[in-house]
């Protein structure tokens, strides 16, 4: 049995975490509803390398140059590796 604060740190955790995917439904749903977005162009935009591979630091100075502060590199890498499947330290378009 949990102690009740455990309980409410578990249960913000929870929030959080609907917050966010809800967020992300919504973002999905408005990308959805444009007919002229294409998502490898958009890669395509932000691998500035053209490497077709975006690494966290890509990701971040398109953010940044984009007036999004909000992320931190930190934050970036750990969104990298959570989708990186083949553990290269970067995301392919397919991934």
């Amino acid at each position: 049995m949990l102690g009740y604060e455990s309980e409410r740190r578990l249960k913000n955790l929870l929030l959080a975490i609907s917050d966010g995917e809800l967020d992300l439904e919504r973002s999905r749903q408005r990308l959805c509803e444009i007919r002229d977005f294409a998502p490898m162009s958009a890669f395509e935009r932000i691998d500035r390398d053209l490497n077709n591979s975006l690494s966290s630091r890509e990701i971040l100075n398109f953010l940044r140059d984009n007036r999004n502060y909000s992320a931190s590199e930190s934050e970036l890498y750990r969104l990298v590796n959570y989708f990186d499947s083949d553990s290269d330290g970067k995301l392919n378009h397919h991934e």
